[in-house]
């Protein structure tokens, strides 16, 4: 739970230094794929951290999504392993995002592909654990596969061409083959005692 609460915590200090420092700060850390793969490869990191000024419910569903999954998985992998999980996530994300674009000098910011990452190792792991919505029962793997197929979907239909859902999609697979590996190293008594974790949302 540290280290889930330490990376909303991390998150929150640098959107509000994004807002101090705008657009000096962006400039900086956001991540340009032309500055990044020449040598500016702090920016495959620093971007996780980085969301949109303008319109706040990007951060906020951003940590709401990473404290709903994350402290389950974090407990689940212990926290070197979190933490390379959604690292590794946020990294395959955007390269992913720029091996099927070819956009070289546009910007990305924003945790999501980390945190779908996350999410994506949760649904491997617990796939039968429920959400409940508003008093209805979801198991989870269902709303994690209608993203990654939403995220396919809005990519090549070109629906929303401010945002970088083939880079969604990308966290969501990084985080799938990481679990293929590490599956077997996970102790099966912790899984087990996370297996009947519900989440309620109303």
């Amino acid at each position: 739970m540290r280290v889930t609460l330490s990376l909303i915590i991390a998150n929150i200090l640098v959107f509000i230094l994004q807002i101090m420092f705008y657009p000096v700060f962006d400039d900086v850390f956001s991540l340009v794929p032309e500055l990044a793969l020449k040598g500016a490869y702090w920016q495959f990191i620093s971007y996780m951290f980085l969301h949109s000024i303008p319109y706040p419910e990007h951060i906020i569903l951003n940590m709401f999504l990473l404290f709903m999954f994350g402290i389950t998985i974090e407990r689940a992998l212990k926290w070197k392993k979190y933490l390379a999980l959604y690292f590794i996530s946020g990294i395959g994300s955007a390269l992913l995002y720029i091996a099927v674009t070819g956009a070289i000098d546009v910007s990305m910011i924003g945790a999501s592909g980390a945190v779908f990452g996350v999410m994506a190792a949760y649904g491997f792991m617990f796939p039968k654990n429920v959400i409940w919505v508003y008093k209805i029962p979801i198991p989870v793997i269902l709303p994690i596969i209608l993203l990654a197929l939403g995220e396919l979907i809005l990519w090549v239909l070109n629906l929303q061409p401010e945002i970088a859902n083939i880079g969604h999609f990308g966290g969501i697979l990084t985080g799938i083959v990481l679990m293929s590996f590490w599956k077997r190293r996970i102790k099966p008594k912790t899984v087990r005692e996370l297996r009947d974790y519900q989440f309620f949302f109303e």
